[in-house]
């Protein structure tokens, strides 16, 4: 006969292993619930930048693609993100619905003759059954947003979803309102919930001006979060808004608490880059912040035209060293064919444009050197600064052993080399940015103010002094 007490430790134990099992799945639970609906992507300790999942500063260099929900087939969805990514972007802003009524409204099909919702309403997409793409019945406008988010992943690419780009003069308040927003973010989210690529962009091209329109977006960031998080957990998405030109995102949502990091747009007008992100760059709490749209490449309708590599350049450079990221354009890509007639190619050819190819020289730059740990500072120049369509550019390292400048026209300046403060020496290097070949531009004394001139021939150039020795 099995004495009592032996029945007595069999039942603990059951009940103890209950219990383990109990608190197993719990922690199990909470743990896929932390990764689920997560941005891989989050707000650096600083607040200056973005960084990965491992704690590696991102490096955003963007590209706009506004219509490549409505204008693309799912061929060219893979050759244009695997271009991007070939060329070092890292992120495409994707427009999921136009609302701009001169390119088509929400009301305009994709390439498939499929429309995004029904009436026009956000609150109500149309989706069908199945998404076999050789089945019309069933590949619907959302499974083509679907198979553009799957195809970002796969190239290794961050997307910036924006849901409904309602268009400098507000056209798509004619479609989104305070009482669907909620309803078409909370659709949304909850379809993208596990793609942890996808960062967030509200807006698009607009001057929330009003208590109408700012509840727009409040009521979509909600829905978008609690779609995503299951609740209204702000930390579990990351969000900016895409203002429209010569505005900042700060202006409206710097405090809002689903705003992680702040956009500007400039449109046409360059020089206004640095100024504004520099602004952004002051403000407190501190929120990372950067160029989401400029002028675009072989774009006709600037004052300022033309387009050329030099501009694009001088946008992205001028985005980087006043502390900020940078997002590229071409006025023949982004609407993928569709709507600007005055452009000289087809989309397909733009993609390898002089600028395209230029930017690709600087993402091997600045993956090249420790970008993150640069902080902006035009007291480096002690003559040679300029302003407005000549402005060059400088940062520092936080370590004081490495100065990066940027000049964006042929110019002699005067240059502060005891922000070198590592080193005794220092030893400069011209790095054409058209090409990234680099040639000495000799040694100096940190204790000097030295004077550098451009290279003969270069319309634009990067120095890069670093500290020689360590003997301080």
């Amino acid at each position: 006969m099995v004495a009592p007490h032996w029945h007595a430790r069999v039942a603990r134990s059951a009940r103890h292993l209950h219990i383990l099992l109990i608190v197993l799945i719990l922690v199990v639970s909470g743990i896929a619930e932390m990764g689920r609906g997560a941005s891989a992507l989050r707000v650096s300790e600083n607040g200056r930048y973005l960084v990965q999942p491992d704690g590696k500063p991102f490096f955003w260099l963007g590209d706009t693609a506004w219509l490549i929900s409505q204008m693309t087939r799912r061929e060219d969805v893979d050759l244009y993100l695997r271009t991007r990514a070939e060329q070092g972007f890292t992120v495409i802003q994707a427009g999921v619905v136009m609302g701009e009524e001169r390119v088509g409204g929400t009301l305009r099909p994709n390439l498939y003759g499929d429309l995004a919702f029904s009436d026009g309403n956000p609150a109500r997409p149309l989706v069908t059954p199945g998404s076999d793409p050789e089945k019309p019945a069933q590949y619907d406008y959302w499974d083509h947003v679907d198979y553009i988010v799957e195809r970002a992943e796969a190239h290794g690419l961050t997307l910036g979803l924006l849901p409904l780009f309602v268009g400098w003069r507000g056209d798509g308040y004619n479609y989104l309102k305070p009482e669907n927003a909620y309803d078409y973010g909370l659709f949304l989210g909850k379809r993208y919930r596990d793609q942890s690529h996808v960062v967030w962009i509200l807006g698009g091209d607009n001057t929330p001006d009003t208590e109408a329109k700012q509840e727009v977006w409040h009521e979509m960031a909600k829905g978008v979060t609690v779609g995503v998080a299951g609740r209204e957990d702000y930390s579990r998405t990351l969000m900016t808004y895409h203002i429209n030109g010569g505005n900042s995102s700060s202006q409206w949502f710097h405090k809002a608490p689903w705003l992680d990091f702040n956009m500007i747009q400039i449109w046409g007008n360059e020089k206004q880059i640095y100024p504004k992100i520099a602004q952004d760059y002051q403000l407190t709490p501190v929120k990372p912040t950067g160029l989401g749209e400029g002028s675009y490449e072989d774009g006709p309708q600037y004052s300022t035209r033309p387009i050329d590599a030099l501009k694009i350049r001088k946008q992205a450079y001028w985005s980087y060293l006043s502390g900020g990221y940078h997002t590229y354009g071409n006025t023949n890509t982004w609407n993928f064919g569709s709507y600007e007639p005055e452009g000289t190619q087809n989309w397909k050819q733009a993609l390898h444009s002089p600028g395209a190819r230029d930017l690709s020289v600087l993402a091997e730059l600045f993956h090249s050197i420790d970008w993150w740990k640069l902080v902006p500072d035009p007291a480096i120049f002690a003559s040679g600064t300029a302003s407005g369509e000549t402005r060059n550019a400088a940062m520092r390292s936080t370590a004081g052993d490495c100065l990066l400048l940027y000049f964006s026209s042929r110019v002699t300046a005067s240059v502060r080399l005891d922000a070198i403060s590592a080193a005794k020496t220092t030893s400069a290097t011209w790095i054409d940015p058209r090409t990234g070949k680099q040639s000495s531009a000799g040694e100096f004394p940190t204790t000097e103010t030295s004077s550098f001139t451009t290279p003969k021939d270069w319309p634009d150039a990067l120095l890069l002094i670093e500290a020689k020795d360590r003997s301080m």
